[in-house]
């Protein structure tokens, strides 16, 4: 008897771990996603910065 509850405990114990290691994969996964995408989003609110200077240094006169 005691080695049926010693092996069904390490069989749920293997099961949780492994349920919460994709969890936490899960998790780390969509903040470097989520990340990432703040970057890409920042990224191209400086390149329309950066064009929109340029414009501006190309046509002095049309800005003022």
């Amino acid at each position: 008897m005691i080695h049926v509850r010693r092996s069904t405990f390490v069989i749920g114990f293997l099961f949780a771990m492994l349920t919460a290691l994709m969890i936490w994969y899960y998790q780390k996964a969509t903040s470097t996603e989520d990340g990432a995408l703040d970057l890409l989003n920042r990224y191209a609110t400086a390149r329309a910065q950066i064009r929109e200077l340029e414009n501006q240094l190309a046509n002095p006169t049309e800005t003022q």
